[in-house]
């Protein structure tokens, strides 16, 4: 990209940085008429730490080593059977059977015994009530019941559409009858199952000739102080350096949390191998959590709040009471202004339009207006809150290649709905670190490093190596566990 009054094009360079590089790069500058550098290109200036954010919304979990970590969870024991076929006189049955007519018996095969003797169960339809009238009997992989019809009308019979292979069926009660019953239906346990993520590690370094200490660039540059977070200037290369390999790392520790894929095989080993031979491993970013168990998309230009309603409350109805249902919406700056746009028009069917309401136009004394005002939370029907956070991930082009045809990365149109919550008494959404090993930084000091003001004072200079500069080094190791992703849910468009 070049600018309309830029004169030439940047240098890019990697690595070791000597002066000759700052010589090529700034070389014999004219007159200036600011000395101040602005960061015209950085999209990420205002980086924000997303480990330092899910810190900040749940407590981290930390560990007492690297290994693998696990968390057991558990789901509902009632879910619905496909059916396998159905029978009548063990011959499966035709188009033009009267299945259950005139209170006559039938089987119902399901890969399962998951039903039991007096179970009242149904499929597709309340209409036809089905009474087991026997344990299941085995039948290869498959099992068979003895069924009839719970009705006082003989003529009732299940349609042949009824009974095809894959209607699902559900258990609804056990019935007995009235006088000296035998037995009661059974009960079903379900055991928690086992979730498991690991750890991902990262690591960066820079190696700074002593001569690059205290170098002036023969420009002034404008930065964020990321432990601060206030603004400075400088002219010296070294607190560049230093801002440039915070920025970075931060960045980088943000895609991993955020876009890292497990790359563990079928087998349970790691096909991968690092530079020292072992093999590399990394876990399963919040991403990957997510989306893997909930993802919906929406027509590209026809996104809305009621579309948008609908899919968290599939994710909300019979598991989360009506005072519990606030999610956290991430999303990039093109989807903030997309669900501000729906929410105004979700609004208008219950009151006047929404540009003729006071509080969103502000008029002057000379008769200009003004709209002001953006919709950044929702509170919807049966309890359900939105609240949308911008993602500035989500609009980093340098990552996010897929462009929208209405402007913007694809990306900043997605929204990961975050159940941020407590599953069991735990966060729904957690850091996860080894103890004292979540972010380790250290200088390697070679002849001069940045640490000794004044060399004449010091008579034995504590060295680590003979070479003339210092190694800068930053390590990272974590993880993010989603106690229960099917309480989440990543929406976008479908491009």
């Amino acid at each position: 990209m070049k600018l309309l009054l830029q004169e030439y094009q940047p240098k890019e360079w990697g690595g070791l940085t000597t002066k000759n590089h700052l010589s090529a790069a700034f070389g014999n500058l004219t007159q200036k008429a600011s000395t101040l550098t602005s960061m015209v290109f950085a999209s990420n200036y205002n980086l924000i730490d997303f480990g330092a954010y899910l810190k900040s919304i749940s407590t981290p979990i930390y560990l007492d080593s690297d290994d693998d970590f696990i968390w057991d969870l558990m789901n509902s024991e009632e879910k619905n059977v496909p059916l396998v076929e159905a029978r009548i006189d063990n011959t499966a049955i035709v188009s033009t059977d009267k299945t259950g007519f005139n209170y006559s018996r039938f089987q119902l095969v399901f890969p399962e015994a998951y039903f039991f003797d007096v179970n009242i169960i149904e499929g597709h339809k309340h209409e036809y009530q089905i009474r087991i009238l026997d344990d299941a009997r085995p039948e290869g992989s498959y099992w068979v019941y003895d069924c009839e019809l719970v009705t006082g009308d003989a003529l009732l019979f299940i349609p042949y559409e009824e009974l095809l292979p894959g209607t699902k069926f559900s258990k609804l009660y056990s019935g007995v009858e009235s006088t000296l019953s035998k037995k009661g239906g059974k009960v079903r346990y379900s055991t928690p199952f086992k979730m498991k993520n690991l750890f991902t590690r990262l690591r960066m370094e820079d190696t700074v000739p002593g001569n690059m200490i205290s170098r002036p660039m023969g420009f002034t540059i404008q930065v964020r102080d990321p432990r601060t977070n206030s603004i400075i200037k400088t002219n010296l290369w070294q607190q560049y350096r230093d801002w440039e390999f915070d920025r970075q790392y931060v960045q980088e520790k943000n895609y991993m949390l955020y876009y890292s894929r497990i790359n563990r095989a079928p087998d349970g080993t790691f096909k991968n191998k690092g530079k020292s031979g072992y093999e590399y491993s990394q876990g399963a970013g919040l991403r990957q959590q997510i989306e893997t168990s909930s993802t919906a998309f929406y027509p590209v230009r026809n996104f809305t709040i009621k579309g948008f309603l609908n899919v968290v409350l599939d994710l909300a109805t019979n598991r989360l009471p009506f005072d519990k249902r606030q999610f956290l919406v991430r999303t990039g700056e093109r989807g903030l202004i997309q669900a501000s746009e729906q929410i105004a028009k979700y609004g208008e069917q219950f009151f006047e339009p929404i540009r003729s309401v006071n509080q969103f136009i502000s008029m002057s004394s000379s008769g200009d207006a003004e709209f002001k005002g953006q919709f950044k939370s929702f509170r919807g029907p049966n309890g359900v809150v939105f609240d949308f956070m911008l993602d500035p991930i989500k609009d980093d082009p340098i990552i996010n290649k897929v462009p929208h045809p209405d402007g913007g990365t694809a990306e900043s149109y997605t929204y990961d709905i975050l159940d941020i919550g407590t599953t069991n008494g735990e966060s729904n959404i957690s850091m996860v670190y080894q103890r004292g090993m979540e972010d380790i930084k250290g200088y390697e000091p070679g002849l001069r490093n940045p640490f000794v003001a004044d060399y004449s004072m010091i008579q034995n200079n504590i060295m680590s190596n003979p070479i003339d500069g210092y190694v800068h080094h930053r390590f990272f190791m974590g993880g993010v566990k989603v106690t229960d992703p099917t309480k989440c849910l990543v929406y976008k468009c479908a491009i």
